[in-house]
């Protein structure tokens, strides 16, 4: 949104992003931050107090001035996909507000369907705006998964686990791990095919970051903050820009290429290779484990071999 705070004649401009969980009944705070509560009406604002004009903060100080604050949406957007979780809990003023702002409104199941007057999706639809994607299970369903790497995207009335997952652009098993897992356990044993949401502490995300790139070959993930948004991670590229005071939900995408090895196997063929074995013979180990042909065995160890050299 675009917001014009204006005092007498002195004004001031800036942009922000709508929360359309905002409570109206309440304060209507604007943050730079992406912390979302009730009393909050946006977030990622692109001024602070700090920035206002003396003349506008003079004007302000003046009980008799009338103060105006305008709210309109932004000339230009960013393309975004907005999840929306419904439930028996989800509230109508928020549905609405969602509504109100979409350019588009995708109803991913017949129940969906039916609360909203649409009609179900059943193929993938371009985000080129502002896509409000609706469902009571499986979020984010067929129609936008495969746009989420390059648009942004928001949750609503998702955990955090459970926004980081759907908000990832990768698709196989889901394995959870509960709060106090020790990272290097999950990582370690969960399938190459499955996403791993793992509950990860500010301090350690790059840490975590860097076992995951270790062990499972990671490159991509999604990370969820309480009450924010989700946040799209190139692994290699983390500068810990992303990090924040509190435990986040990182959502490490599954992998995609047939010759991924689960990382028990993984740690094996690597062994191997750090003993001298030929990468012959390391592929036909990895053929005897995982029951592949040796074609697809030795392109995997080449994979892994590029990795550790690279």
């Amino acid at each position: 949104m675009r917001v014009t705070l204006r005092a007498g004649e002195e004004s001031f401009g800036f942009d922000a992003r709508g929360n359309s969980s905002w409570d109206p009944s309440g304060a209507a705070v604007i943050r730079r931050s992406p912390l979302r509560l009730p009393d909050t009406l946006a977030t990622h604002a692109s001024a602070a107090a700090s920035d206002l004009p003396p003349s506008l903060v003079a004007a302000l100080r003046d009980p008799d001035t009338e103060v105006e604050l305008l709210v309109e949406p932004a000339a230009a957007q960013r393309a975004c996909a907005v999840l929306f979780a419904l439930d028996a809990r989800t509230s109508g003023a928020q549905l609405a507000a969602e509504f109100a702002a979409a350019d588009l409104v995708v109803a991913e199941d017949d129940e969906a369907a039916r609360v909203t007057g649409n009609r179900v999706s059943h193929g993938a639809v371009p985000v080129d705006g502002r896509v409000l994607v609706l469902a009571t299970q499986n979020l984010p369903g067929r129609s936008v998964v495969g746009a989420l790497r390059d648009v942004a995207v928001e949750t609503v009335g998702l955990a955090p686990p459970l926004a980081a997952a759907a908000a990832s652009p990768s698709r196989g098993p889901l394995v959870i791990a509960p709060d106090d897992a020790d990272p290097r356990v999950v990582l370690r044993d969960a399938p190459a095919a499955a996403r791993v949401v793992l509950a990860v502490p500010p301090d350690r995300l790059t840490t975590v970051l860097r076992l995951a790139a270790e062990v499972r070959g990671s490159t991509g993930a999604v990370l969820v903050h309480p009450n924010t948004a989700p946040v799209r991670i190139d692994v290699a590229a983390f500068d810990g820009a992303a990090a924040a005071k509190r435990t986040g939900y990182l959502c490490l995408d599954a992998a995609a290429a047939a010759t991924a090895l689960d990382p028990r196997v993984r740690a094996a063929v690597g062994a191997l290779l750090a003993d001298g074995v030929s990468t012959r013979t390391a592929a036909n180990a990895l053929a005897a484990l995982t029951g592949w042909d040796r074609r697809r065995a030795y392109a995997a160890v080449l994979g892994l071999q590029s990795e550790n050299t690279g």
